[in-house]
């Protein structure tokens, strides 16, 4: 595309047109689904506009298997969420394959929600502003300082766009630097992962979500608020019409993987929940989301966790084998007493921060969907007990759906 480049001031002058105030505080009604107006788009190799820390190739496929295996029984979702939304690679891929009716993100990160609410209800904005961007080290360091006068300004999808693409990892916060350092001596520039031509192809695939409403909504709340909130303003879908799919931070050394990237309110924004960085390092978030999930869901679940032994033999995380609500919670919202079935899965890792974490290794998948439907063969490999992992060596192929 031509035209002069735009270059963004750090006030708000440049971005007073917004995306649609629906999306906000007040939910978007749930609409049927449309057909897709290019369904090419929804065969892409890569959906997800964002690059993201840890991100884990080919578990889109594993969830998918299990969905459509669950859907006897319950029937077809007809909402997906995402309360740990980041790159949404899963959550886009399942609206694109027709495995879920809709999807919904959320994240507590204003930057990534921003992005996607933007990408979603303006993408032909964002694309021509992405085209318009110069890819520099000098552009680089404006984003980096760059603060929104006001919030909903739709520079911060810019911003989370840019930084995204040309800073190492993917790492949006923090002190991570430009792909290619400051002196840009090495053979990988700062533009060698924004290819224009294939993001724009990823950003009009969401609008098309968007537009057709297979993308419902996108939301900046934690995720408590969003499965609290998704109960309160879809009453109709609980329990079994909804699946919530959270894949957290690493349980594994999350503070090494994280502690210089992770910042969940956006390095400006206040806090809409005390729940931060922190207690996610200390593990204390890890434990107030096993026992949200054990005692308090009132939908139905699906876990993602880097597999560790802790995972499933603390008695604070997820060692029952079912989910225990008191009788307060399971009488006045109706919380069941869902089975937890558990089973392991061999990924490819992308994106990591270390080694160690990068390449093939097993991802824990805990979940409430009927215990008869989990599939324990093929790709998904049942613990025989806790603490002890049953399987067959890494190198398992997971396919896309």
């Amino acid at each position: 595309m031509t035209g002069p480049i735009v270059v963004p001031s750090p006030h708000l002058d440049l971005g007073q047109a917004l995306a649609p105030k629906h999306i906000g505080e007040t939910p978007r009604p749930l609409a049927p689904p449309g057909p897709l107006c290019e369904r090419s788009l929804a065969a892409m190799r890569y959906l997800s506009p964002l690059r993201y820390p840890g991100a884990k190739s080919g578990l889109a496929a594993v969830i998918a298997e299990l969905i459509t295996a669950s859907s006897a029984p319950l029937g077809r979702p007809e909402l997906f969420v995402e309360p740990f939304a980041g790159g949404a690679s899963t959550a886009l891929r399942l609206a694109g394959c027709g495995i879920v009716d809709r999807i919904l993100l959320a994240d507590a990160d204003p930057l990534v929600t921003r992005f996607w609410q933007v990408a979603a209800a303006d993408s032909e904005w964002l694309i021509d502003r992405m085209w318009d961007e110069p890819v520099t080290l000098e552009r680089w360091d404006h984003w980096r300082s760059w603060c929104p006068a006001d919030p909903a300004d739709r520079e911060m999808a810019v911003k989370c766009l840019f930084l995204n693409r040309t800073t190492f990892s993917g790492i949006l916060h923090g002190r991570a630097g430009p792909i290619g350092g400051r002196r840009q001596a090495s053979q990988y520039k700062i533009g060698c992962r924004f290819n224009k031509a294939a993001l724009e192809g990823r950003l009009r695939f969401i609008g098309d979500l968007y537009a057709t409403n297979r993308l419902a909504d996108v939301w900046c709340k934690d995720w408590r608020e969003t499965m609290q909130d998704i109960a309160e303003w879809y009453p109709r879908l609980i329990p079994n019409r909804v699946i919530a799919y959270l894949d957290p931070p690493y349980w594994d050394k999350s503070a090494r993987l994280y502690g210089r990237s992770f910042d969940p309110t956006g390095g400006y924004a206040p806090r809409r929940n005390p729940l931060g960085q922190a207690e996610w390092f200390a593990g204390s978030g890890h434990y107030q989301l096993a026992e949200y999930l054990r005692r308090r869901a009132q939908l139905r679940w699906i876990l993602s966790y880097d597999n560790h032994p802790d995972l499933t033999t603390d008695e604070r995380l997820y060692a029952t084998k079912r989910m225990t609500p008191d009788a307060e919670e399971a009488e006045l919202l109706a919380v069941r007493s869902w089975r937890i079935s558990k089973r392991l899965v061999d990924l490819h890792y992308s994106a990591s921060f270390t080694k160690e974490h990068r390449g093939q290794r097993q991802e824990l998948l805990l979940t409430t969907l009927p215990p008869s439907r989990v599939p324990s063969d093929g790709r998904f490999h049942p613990l025989r007990a806790p603490g002890e992992y049953a399987g067959p060596e890494m190198g398992a192929t997971v396919t896309s759906c």
